[in-house]
């Protein structure tokens, strides 16, 4: 069978992600050169080839010489300048827009949607004027013509290890206040060649005080909500141009007031759950989309929830669930009892 002349995937950086996406391109007969800094890195564990490189345009563009498609499952802390030989997902207009900070921050004022506020300051002294009057925690971005710097402030010992790494040739200065949300909401979304974009359901993210994280298929989001934020994604996806899979992330405040928190290139470790709620998950659908064939519409099966524990933790998940060896840490992924609503 021709998969669209696709013999060998390139694929930028090695988590969880890259390991699926080997493992939906090995069931077809697929090579996947993985290229990431971290020597057994997630991904490597099936990829038929690991350059352990820091990920540079250098590496990227050598990349690209080796595959017929290349993938990009993160975000760069640098502007993709150079020529690449092989065509990529998402396309590297895109890739430059949401690997710059300010750049992202414009799209979406420009579409209305509301983000967490931000400070920007030309120079590095106005920058340290503004901290003065800034709450802790917050974050410090240092944005550069060719890459993005940045570090989370908690206490006034992180801000004088950060401020004496602070030099004159940085653009700009950003500092965001680190706001504390009473739920975080993660969409996965998969966008054809035609610009249509396929969303899936919403999943929820909860984290314990010992380091335990819990995702659920939220199913408690009001109808209105649910619209809302929908639109805000579509509206996005279509600016960007994107073809290709990507995360968006929101905090919802006590309030109910909705703040966008990220956008990345990837499918976070939330697409996980796709693979026991879904028919088809999203990798499988991604490997669709690199191979020219159609993206089918996410249709919920069943409600899952999966528990992300470090691996020092030894409790066992009680009743019948999934196993994920991921690193240090291990996922338990288990159905629910009640079908999706109708």
């Amino acid at each position: 069978m021709n998969f669209n002349g696709i013999k060998q995937i390139g694929i930028v950086g090695g988590g969880t992600s890259a390991l699926m996406l080997c493992i939906e391109a090995a069931k077809v007969g697929i090579r996947t050169s993985l290229l990431d800094p971290k020597v057994g890195c997630i991904g490597s564990q099936l990829a038929n080839e690991h350059i352990i490189s820091a990920i540079t345009n250098e590496s990227i563009q050598k990349l690209s010489l080796r595959c017929d498609v290349l993938i990009f499952n993160t975000k760069l802390d640098f502007e993709l300048n150079v020529k690449l030989h092989a065509k990529t997902y998402p396309n590297k207009e895109t890739m430059k827009d949401l690997c710059h900070f300010k750049n992202v921050q414009d799209i979406l004022e420009f579409l209305d949607i509301p983000v967490p506020k931000v400070y920007y300051q030309d120079n590095k002294q106005q920058a340290f004027s503004q901290m003065e009057n800034l709450e802790m925690p917050f974050r410090f971005i240092k944005q550069y013509t060719d890459r993005t710097e940045q570090m989370a402030v908690y206490n006034k010992e992180d801000l004088a290890d950060f401020i004496l790494e602070v030099d004159e040739g940085a653009d700009n200065f950003i500092l965001q206040p680190i706001t504390k949300y009473s739920r975080i909401i993660t969409f996965l979304c998969i966008v054809d060649e035609d610009e249509k974009a396929y969303i899936y359901d919403p999943v929820e993210e909860l984290n314990d005080e010992d380091k335990t994280c819990h995702l659920k298929i939220s199913d408690s989001l009001s109808k209105t909500m649910l619209t809302r934020l929908n639109r805000y994604n579509k509206k996005l996806l279509k600016e960007i141009n994107a073809t290709g899979a990507f995360t968006i992330k929101y905090g919802i405040k006590a309030n109910k007031s909705v703040e966008l928190i990220d956008v990345t290139p990837e499918i976070s470790m939330a697409g996980l759950l796709t693979l026991e709620a879904y028919e088809l998950s999203i990798y499988e659908q991604y490997l669709h989309l690199l191979v020219g064939m159609s993206i089918n519409k996410p249709e919920l099966e069943a409600y899952v929830q999966g528990t992300i524990k470090p691996v020092k933790e030894q409790k066992e998940e009680k009743g019948i669930y999934h196993f994920y060896q991921l690193g240090q840490n291990q996922l338990y992924i288990k159905r629910d009892k009640e079908e999706p609503k109708t």
